[in-house]
């Protein structure tokens, strides 16, 4: 989701940057440490805003729209980079494969709004990270095709009880990209599943809080949904422009049954727009 990923980068990836810089500064005895500075003249820094209607969680019949102000933050490093895309952390490189950081997540839910939920403990915040691999299938001019297989750790961010492991998830999809100077446009097109633990958190009803609408239920680890998403950025200037939008078919997902599941399909609509005001120094 465009807007989490960008908050993830600003926050965790900032976090990371400083730690590397930090790193490079205790080793002051070399006479090409990085240090503060130099981090300092590595960072693209923006202000933008973006609004997003999303399902409160794939079946779900109700959803919400946010808008929020973002701060925006890109950085380049020899191992590191951050920019609206998420965080990249090459762990390993060759001309046909890379492996990398995945990082996505969710927004969280008040199941008080929520009509199936009424009673039941609130979605948290959930950060998904994990390795990627990416296997390049072919290129020619500006286009791209890869094979994209990312298996992340869920962790819910519940302010009352810190973070707490949630279980697995492994996102496998084919991924086309086309870019030129001022623009960018990708696809994805693959299959969303997850451990029965991150299954039991948006499927399982236990037995606190069963009802005679809301029956117990124990959910099957499985397919969540099969995914076709596409983002488009447009740059102009110091400004760039997004839009991305995502469907899940959830029609042989492995929970139908639950009773907390009631619409086969999800769709996700997000906007978004940057305005960048320090740049990185050029070489």
């Amino acid at each position: 989701m465009l807007i989490l990923r960008t908050i993830i980068a600003v926050v965790f990836g900032g976090l990371l940057a400083a730690n590397v810089a930090a790193d490079d500064a205790s080793t002051q005895d070399s006479p090409d440490y990085p240090g503060w500075k130099e981090l300092w003249s590595d960072l693209t820094l923006g202000v933008g805003i973006a609004a997003v209607d999303y399902p409160h969680y794939p079946g779900s019949p109700q959803s919400d729209t946010l808008v929020a102000p973002l701060p925006y933050l890109e950085y380049e490093g020899d191992w590191l980079s951050i920019d609206r895309d998420g965080i990249q952390a090459s762990l390993f490189k060759s001309d046909r494969a890379k492996l990398d950081i995945s990082v996505s997540g969710s927004l969280p839910v008040n199941n008080d709004d929520d009509i199936l939920r009424e009673g039941m403990n609130d979605l948290e915040l959930i950060l998904e990270v994990g390795p990627e691999l990416e296997v390049k299938l072919a290129q020619w001019g500006n286009n791209t095709l890869e094979l994209h297989l990312p298996l992340r750790a869920a962790l819910e961010l519940d302010p009352s009880n810190g973070i707490e492991p949630v279980g697995w998830v492994f996102d496998p999809r084919v991924h086309y990209e086309w870019r030129t100077q001022s623009t960018e446009f990708e696809i994805d097109l693959g299959a969303y599943t997850a451990d029965q633990e991150y299954n039991q958190l948006l499927y399982g009803v236990s037995q606190p809080f069963a009802t005679l609408a809301r029956p117990q239920y124990r959910a099957k680890s499985g397919l969540v949904g099969y995914r076709l998403s596409s983002t488009i950025q447009y740059d102009v200037g110091a400004w760039s422009f997004l839009a991305y939008a995502r469907y899940m078919d959830l029609g042989s997902a492995k929970n139908t049954d639950s009773p907390l599941f009631v619409d086969d399909s999800y769709v996700l609509l997000g906007v978004g727009a940057i305005w960048r005001f320090k740049y990185a120094d050029s070489d």
